[in-house]
Parts: C-alpha cells; sequence; structure tokens
C-alpha cells in the first residue's frame, strides 16, 4: 500500500511541479525580454536625441556661418565707401596741387538751412531737445549715391541738394536690422504713431538695443517736418534717447519740378507726381541706410505688426541664406512695398536701378521689374521666368505686417484695409460752411442722403446714376469771397460712388445770367475736387456732370472755405 501510495502520488504530482517550474520561469523570460526591449528603446533614444542633437547644432552653425557672411558683405560695402572717401582725396589733392596750392591749405564752405521766423518761433519753446538739434545741418556729409548727377541732373543746380535740411539722430552707428519709413503728409490722417508704437511694442528690450528706426519725412515744409520730429520725441522720449528712432529730411532742391515730368504708363499728371516722389524718397532713404546696418526693411507709415516679429525675421533670414543664399528679398508682407527685407549690401545696385527708371513705375513694380532683369533672358519661357523670381524673394509663411492706412499718401485715394481702431470708419466728413440761400439738385436724392443734409454736415449727399448735364447747385446767401474748395465724392463703403468727368464752376457776382458759369476744376481720377480760388465775390458755386454715369453717386465732404475778411460789397 504504501509503495502504491508513493507511485500514485509521484504519478499524479509530477503536472502540478512541472507547471509550477514553468509558473516561475516565465516571469524570468517576461522580465529578459522586457529588460531587452528597454534597453533597446533607451539605446535607440540616445542615438536618436544624439541626431538630432547634432543635427541642430549643425543647423545653428549653418545660420551662424550665413549670418557672419551677410555681416562680411556688410562691412566689405562699408569699406569700398571709405577707399572711394580715398580717392576722392587724393583727387582733390592732386586738384589742388595743380592749382599751385599749399597741402595744409583747408576751404570750408559753410551751407546752412534757411529757417523762416515761423521754424525759428517753434525752436525757441524747444531748446535742448533733440527735435530742435535736428535743424543744424552745417557739419553733415553728402549722401553718396552712384552717378546721382548724371541721372538726376536737377541736383546740381544746388551744391547741396544731397545734404538733409533735417536731421533728428542719436548715437547709434551701426544695427542688425535697420526699419525705413518714408512718411509724407497725408489727406485725412496720419498712421504714423500708431506704426511706430506697434513697432516698439512688438520688439524685446534686447532687441531694440541692436535696431534702428529711421522716419523719411518727405515734405519740404520746416515747420511740418520739426513738428513730426518733436511729436515722435514727445511721445518715444526713451527710444530718441537711446538712438532707436532717427528722423531724416531732404533738402528742397532734391525733388525735380515734379510739374514738368513726362507722363508714362497712361497714368494721369497727379498719379505721376506722387509715384515720382515716392521713388525718389525711396532712393533717398536707401542711400543713408545702406551704411547703418546688416539688413535693411522695408516698410510704410500705416501698418501695424505681429508680436516678436524681430525674432521672427532674423530666424526665417538665416535659415533661408542657409537654404538659398542668393535669395535679393525676403517678402514678410504680401503687399506692394510692405515688409520686403534686403541685405545692405545689395542695395547699391537696387537704388542705381531705380535710380534709371524712378519715372517709369512705382516702387513695387521697379522690385519686379529689378528682379526680372537679374533672373530671365530672352531664352526662357514665362513660367520659368516666374519660378525663378519666386527662388529670389522668398516668402515668409504668414504676414507679419497689415496695412491699416484707409486713406493713401496720393490724395483723394482710399483703400479698403482693416480698421484697428475701436470705433467705425467715418463715411462722411462734415465743415461749417457759408450760409446758403438754397441748394437744388436734379440728381435723385436716396432716403434722407440729401444734398441739404449733406451741405450741413449731417450726413453724405447720395444721388441715383447721375446723367450728362445733372447739377449740384449751392446759392449763397450774399455774395462771398472762397479762399479755397473741395468736394470728395465716394467713402470707405461705397468706393465707385464718384463723380466722373465732372466740373466745378463758380457764378462771380458782376453776372447774372447762368451761361456766365466759369469751370474752375474738375473731379480727378479719385473722385476728388479741390483748389484755390483767385478771383472776386461770387454767388454760387456748382457741380456739373459730363456724362452719364452707371454707378450711383456720394458726396461725402463739401469745404467751402472763406477767405478772412469782409466780402466787397462796392
Amino acid at each position: 500500500m504504501f509503495v502504491n501510495t508513493r507511485v500514485r502520488c509521484r504519478v499524479h504530482n509530477s503536472p502540478t511541479m512541472a507547471r509550477s517550474w514553468g509558473g516561475l520561469l516565465a516571469p524570468k523570460k517576461r522580465m529578459a525580454l522586457f529588460l531587452g526591449l528597454l534597453l533597446f528603446a533607451v539605446f535607440s533614444i540616445v542615438v536618436y536625441t544624439t541626431a538630432n542633437s547634432r543635427l541642430e547644432r549643425e543647423n545653428e552653425m549653418e545660420e551662424m556661418i550665413a549670418n557672419l557672411h551677410s555681416h562680411l558683405e556688410y562691412l566689405e560695402t562699408q569699406y569700398r565707401g571709405r577707399q572711394e572717401d580715398v580717392l576722392n582725396l587724393q583727387s582733390k589733392i592732386y586738384v589742388d596741387r595743380g592749382n599751385g596750392s599749399t597741402s595744409n591749405q583747408v576751404t570750408t564752405i559753410d551751407l546752412t538751412t534757411t529757417i523762416s521766423p515761423e521754424v525759428t518761433a517753434l525752436l525757441k519753446n524747444m531748446t535742448g531737445s533733440h527735435a530742435a538739434n535736428g535743424v543744424y545741418t552745417k557739419h553733415l556729409a553728402q549722401l553718396r549715391t552712384p552717378f546721382v548727377y548724371q541721372l538726376l541732373p536737377h541736383l546740381m543746380n544746388d551744391a547741396n541738394s544731397l545734404k538733409p535740411a533735417y536731421h533728428m539722430r542719436g548715437s547709434r552707428t551701426y544695427a542688425d536690422i535697420v526699419i525705413g519709413i518714408p512718411t509724407v503728409k497725408r489727406d485725412k490722417e496720419s498712421y504714423l504713431m500708431i506704426t511706430l508704437t506697434h513697432l516698439i511694442n512688438g520688439m524685446t528690450d534686447e532687441e531694440a538695443e541692436t535696431t534702428l528706426i529711421i522716419i523719411f519725412v518727405g515734405e519740404i515744409d520746416l515747420e511740418y517736418v520739426v513738428n513730426t520730429a518733436r511729436q515722435i520725441e514727445n511721445t518715444f522720449p526713451k527710444q530718441v534717447e537711446q538712438g532707436l528712432i532717427e528722423v531724416l529730411s531732404p533738402s528742397p532742391t532734391y525733388y525735380p519740378d515734379l510739374d514738368r515730368l513726362p507722363i508714362t504708363l497712361g497714368d494721369s499728371r497727379k498719379r505721376v507726381k506722387w509715384r515720382t516722389k515716392q521713388n525718389l524718397d525711396t532712393m533717398y532713404l536707401m542711400a543713408y541706410a545702406q551704411s547703418k546696418g546688416i539688413y535693411y526693411l522695408m516698410l510704410e507709415d500705416d501698418v501695424i505688426t505681429k508680436k516678436n516679429y524681430i525674432a521672427e525675421i532674423k530666424k526665417f533670414t538665416a535659415a533661408t541664406t542657409v537654404n538659398n543664399p542668393t535669395w535679393f528679398f525676403i517678402d514678410y508682407c504680401h503687399v506692394g512695398g510692405i515688409g520686403k527685407l534686403f541685405r545692405s549690401a545689395d542695395l547699391l545696385n537696387f537704388i542705381t536701378y531705380v535710380q534709371l527708371f524712378y519715372n517709369n513705375m512705382p516702387i513695387d513694380w521697379l522690385l519686379e521689374s529689378y528682379l526680372a532683369d537679374r533672373v530671365c533672358t530672352i531664352e526662357k519661357s514665362s513660367k520659368a521666368c516666374v519660378e525663378e523670381k519666386l527662388r529670389i524673394k522668398p516668402k515668409f509663411k504668414t504676414p507679419l505686417f497689415q496695412h491699416i492706412g484707409l486713406y493713401s499718401s496720393l490724395k483723394g485715394k482710399i483703400q479698403k484695409v482693416k480698421n484697428t481702431k475701436s470705433g467705425t470708419i467715418p463715411t462722411f466728413y462734415p465743415h461749417k460752411n457759408p450760409p446758403l440761400d438754397y441748394v437744388k439738385t436734379d440728381i435723385e436724392e436716396h432716403a434722407d442722403h440729401t444734398l441739404k443734409r449733406a451741405y450741413d454736415g449731417q450726413t453724405f449727399f447720395w444721388g441715383v446714376k447721375p446723367r450728362k448735364d445733372n447739377l449740384v447747385e449751392f446759392w449763397f446767401q450774399k455774395p462771398i469771397i472762397l479762399e479755397r474748395y473741395l468736394f470728395r465724392s465716394g467713402n470707405v463703403e461705397h468706393t465707385s460712388d464718384k463723380f466722373y468727368d465732372t466740373t466745378v464752376e463758380v457764378l462771380p457776382r458782376s453776372y447774372n445770367s447762368l451761361a456766365n458759369f466759369t469751370a474752375v476744376g474738375y473731379f480727378d481720377e479719385f473722385g476728388l475736387a479741390e483748389g484755390e480760388l483767385k478771383m472776386g465775390a461770387i454767388v454760387a458755386i456748382r457741380l456739373k456732370v459730363r456724362r452719364n454715369s452707371t454707378y450711383w453717386v456720394i458726396l461725402s465732404e463739401i469745404e467751402l472755405k472763406e477767405i478772412n475778411r469782409p466780402a466787397d460789397t462796392s
């Protein structure tokens, strides 16, 4: 019994023990497998991280080398500029020797800006400010641009034509990025302070130390220039003191006679004058800025920017230079001439190109034309040309700058853009005008947008499709002498509802017949009619339509300014 029992026990317990040993071995195998997989994963992560780290370091090194290369190009242009100074000095020495003068004789010419009594009075209240010091340009150097006198011969009429008439500057002589902003008197509204606020708030303190903002005031009215500089200094005193902001304005003789420019592209004279002056302003600003920093950022005076735009520009520019070192400009805004970043070393060639064609087309067209001349040949197809142009003007993924200007620097032109202010955009502009006897028009008035309410500044006049010989008349209570008139048609909501082919006519007091209305002006391509009246008293002023219109018409502004003296009652 005992033996059988043992045998039965052994036979009965064998599977159980096998399962027990198997149960003990399985976790060890699983543990070993898990540890093996863990070690493999750790090894893979280490290898991957090391490779990524090495790749990141390589990318950083490549970007650093690209930045150093751009810096070297900038230094080379400065070196060539100094060489030019040496050559000019040598040439002067040789000329002096040829004239029998001694080497220690130096001739100086004291050229100063003529300051009007109004500006002198203005400066007395600004003593000690940077804005006031900007008028003393005696020791400023002439701008240096290639072939400038041959291409712009009017500059030879005045030895001071390339010397700034005004320059509010700090001590900053070098920057990573120079931001160039041309500005002029705008119709209705200036956006310059909004633009500067966004630019300054969008950069860190460290970035502000390596950036320079140059405001170019393209006006010959020195009082306006000084007031603009004073407003900038009062608004941004810290930035002016630190040298972040400069204000620059050219000599009046820098500009040619804009009324004698040849008409090109079938444009109106008004548009030709505007775009030609814009090109001249761009040239001057670029010529000054090219020696101030490695990169030049082309902006306008009516933009806002995204936060950290300087960091984004530096990062993308460095990466682009590694992958595409032959770029000419990088587009950080896809509108016109806004947000274009150049290497300062490349500006000289483009300035020369603009000098050649400054009267031919607008600056953004000149940019495209210059790119085509650089990379397109007669043999290339249009498609290949477009591809080559895109290669040398890479675009940032999303625009860093947004255009906000409602009123263009071209007077009368209204641009439909996003408004940055909390209020609504005005659809009309009221004025206090001379009292009327009555108004009348044979253009059908829409709803309560009557001519009388528009004249009184309560709304805008809105009429249904003017026809040929329709009239809009304003008859005064008594004869008056007008100094100037302004009629603006269209508004931001209805930019096409303008007066087309319409004249402004007045009736002198000395005539009683309606046949004696005299034309004194007309509505331009932007729906604006304005002018000065140099005549005696008048009894009425009217608008006369010369052809049928396919659009309705809006009068959003009526301004009749009476001269500041009693009307002649004799």
